[in-house]
């Protein structure tokens, strides 16, 4: 009996034609033929604003997120959480394929090294940036 097309494949390419259908069958479940999925990303994920005179606001720096998806990314929350201030130009509804801009600024409110987060909550789940900066000592006029 003569081998059938499968027979005469290499076992690697059997394993990766295995690998490609099982995550086919993953990323697809069959629920989900024809419904749209939600993909955002965001960048950096990660801002250090470095020395910062404390209870002085640093310039602002700029964040993207970018709605990779096929239709439009509903957003529900934008927060920042520590000694950080958010400005953002994202609408409630990210078109598809489009980006919007979120503005950071870091105001120490102490001395040291300060963390925070911005997160970004939205039909794709939940998107985090680590925010990092130095509250330094503030000078005294006869210092100067």
């Amino acid at each position: 009996m003569p081998p059938t097309e499968c027979q005469k494949m290499s076992p690697a390419i059997l394993l990766a034609i295995s690998l490609i259908l099982i995550c086919a069958t993953i990323l697809s479940p069959s629920g989900a033929v024809g419904q749209s999925i939600s993909v955002a990303a965001v960048g950096p994920t990660r801002v250090d604003f470095g020395p910062q005179v404390s209870a002085t606001t640093s310039e602002r720096r700029v964040i993207i997120l970018t709605n990779a998806g096929s239709d439009a990314l509903p957003i529900t929350q934008i927060a920042p959480r520590g000694d950080f201030a958010v400005r953002h130009d994202c609408p409630g509804l990210l078109p598809a394929g489009e980006e919007c801009r979120i503005w950071v600024s870091f105001k120490p409110s102490g001395e040291g090294v300060r963390e925070g987060q911005l997160t970004i909550t939205d039909e794709a789940g939940t998107q985090r940036v680590v925010l990092l900066g130095t509250g330094t000592p503030v000078l005294e006029a006869s210092q100067k």
